[in-house]
């Protein structure tokens, strides 16, 4: 059963990921070991920004099983750019409405988001930039949490 959700969810996070679209500039996912997010466990980025003129739309990735016992996630970002500077930035999903109905698209047990955080004139050095991310939950050990993400879009007016 378990080796049957591990192929699953890796068959859905290839479907999910290699959708074809223009204007992405940086994609990337990364598995949270035994589905269990510590506090202290950061997830880690690095990308390339060439075009600082261009707005950029920011998303983040998330994805739980069925049995995530919240209907949302508050995170901690902290973003790098090449000079230096940092953004420090708090962001809250929604995963379920009022009724506990899951908002994200799933099959079978496991439900995957993207959230829009930022958009605009973002990114404004050229080269390369560090986003960490935690959770940032009253929890130290956030179960149910399978996948942590982000994607960089670029926006063609």
């Amino acid at each position: 059963m378990l080796l049957k959700k591990l192929v699953f969810s890796l068959l859905l996070f290839i479907l999910f990921f290699a959708a074809c679209d223009d204007g992405r500039i940086y994609e990337e996912s990364l598995k949270i070991p035994e589905a269990k997010w510590e506090r202290d466990q950061t997830a880690k980025f690095e990308f390339e920004i060439e075009d600082s003129l261009a707005n950029y739309a920011f998303f983040l990735h998330f994805r739980h099983a069925g049995d995530y016992p919240y209907k949302n996630i508050y995170l901690f970002t902290r973003t790098q750019s090449p000079t230096g500077k940092l953004a420090l930035d708090t962001a809250q999903m929604i995963l379920a409405n009022n009724q506990g109905k899951w908002l994200g698209k799933g099959i079978g047990d496991i439900y995957d988001y993207q959230f829009k955080f930022k958009q605009g004139p973002i990114f404004q050095e050229k080269g390369k930039y560090q986003v960490e991310i935690e959770q940032a939950m009253r929890e130290k050990t956030l179960s149910n949490v399978t996948d942590i993400g982000i994607g960089i879009k670029k926006i063609t007016p």
